[in-house]
């Protein structure tokens, strides 16, 4: 068996027991307050795992590499989270819920309230984000607004949740097939004429690449097990 190979049977088995834990949450119908959050963070996880395993199969393993920096940031905030929430529940609920209503805020702003030739209703939502400004003091919900739940910039994140490792490596490695500067990456043949050369470093590349995203997803969904067993 191949290290892809046993990468992609271990990711199977996280993607089940995820799935299993999602199955359990949903179990309680509304879904618990307490569970809410959780839910949402290993659902992402799960469907990233999915879809991760879609692209490598299809061959597309360097694009899986941006499925696998979005799955980095995912333990990251999952990781943050768990620490406000374990202080103070309920204040890391709310500071979710409204960092989403910003987030969607500011999008509407970008098209002036318009979504395709739907009109959203202005005044709602600025009733919302006034709401939202109550909550807070001025500084505080201006890193809301700019970084989200956190009130951090991903680098703080990190710092507070002991992820430097699997930060470097997003921004090392990774970031450049986000942000479409991964030329080196489309012309392998040319600027590495031995096979073997190109083979032995696509053959790195994915494996580091799902080391990864195994032990991301690994962590998240071992979070998550934990959190409804306490």
């Amino acid at each position: 068996m191949t290290v892809k190979e046993e990468f992609l049977m271990k990711i199977d088995v996280l993607y089940s027991i995820g799935n299993e834990i999602i199955g359990t949450i949903k179990e309680d119908q509304p879904i618990k307050k307490e569970n809410l959050i959780v839910y949402a963070f290993l659902n992402k996880t799960i469907r990233l795992l999915l879809a991760l395993k879609t692209l490598i199969f299809a061959e597309f393993e360097e694009e899986s590499q941006i499925l696998v920096r979005v799955l980095v940031e995912t333990r990251i905030n999952f990781d943050y989270f768990l620490l406000i929430a374990k202080e103070d529940y309920d204040k890391a609920f709310m500071r979710v819920f409204d960092s989403i209503m910003l987030e969607k805020m500011k999008a509407l702003v970008a098209t002036d309230y318009l979504i395709g030739d739907f009109h959203v209703d202005k005044v709602k939502w600025t009733r919302i984000e006034k709401e939202i400004i109550g909550r807070y003091n001025s500084s505080e919900f201006k890193q809301l607004k700019r970084y989200g739940f956190s009130g951090l910039s991903l680098k703080g994140r990190v710092e507070k949740t002991n992820n430097q490792q699997y930060y470097d490596l997003i921004y090392r490695m990774y970031s450049r097939n986000v942000h479409s500067t991964d030329t080196a990456e489309q012309i392998l043949d040319f600027i590495m004429p031995e096979p073997e050369e190109v083979t032995l470093y696509e053959e790195s590349r994915i494996n580091a690449l799902l080391q990864t995203a195994y032990n991301c997803s690994f962590a998240i969904v071992d979070n998550c097990k934990n959190w409804l067993e306490n």
